[in-house]
């Protein structure tokens, strides 16, 4: 189902719009870091993904690479693609990455499904729903980072 939203009306299309572009920076760190994705949700203003990158951090001066290879995600107009695969499909996906194989194994039960989205090379766990394509950005900006814990526990990487 299609349905059209006002981004300045109603607090759906931010949402919409800040979960998209949330999926469009973690594409991003993966090609530019090779990070290993955790949980990106939109927020009330704005969104962010957590992300493993081993011993490496992110600086402030990444900011600008990853702006670059956003706006390189934006020109190629990469539909946003929904998938409904099986909780065993998804811990075969993920094989490589322990933390949506956690939260597969923790969060979806046995012999059921779950939804992913593809955008671009990016396939990630998701509920949806999301913009067209990601055309649909206009503009992104790196505005802040900080460090995390997997699930808020200071004995996880």
């Amino acid at each position: 189902k299609l349905e059209f939203l006002k981004f300045d009306q109603e607090s759906d299309a931010k949402t919409v719009f800040w979960h998209s572009s949330a999926h469009m920076m973690g594409e991003a760190l993966e090609h530019l870091y090779g990070c290993k994705l955790t949980i990106g949700p939109p927020l009330a203003g704005g969104f962010y993904y957590d992300s493993y990158m081993g011993s490496d951090a992110l600086r402030e001066e990444d900011y600008a690479p990853v702006e670059a290879e956003v706006t390189k995600i934006i020109k190629k107009k990469q539909k946003f693609e929904r998938m409904v695969i099986t909780k065993e499909e998804g811990i075969e996906l993920f094989a490589d990455n322990p933390f949506k194989v956690e939260i597969l194994k923790t969060k979806v039960a046995d012999g059921t499904r779950t939804t992913v989205y593809k955008c671009g090379d990016l396939i990630d766990l998701c509920r949806g729903p999301h913009l067209p394509h990601t055309g649909k950005v206009k503009a992104f900006a790196t505005t802040r980072h900080s460090a995390t814990n997997w699930l808020g526990d200071t004995d996880n990487d």
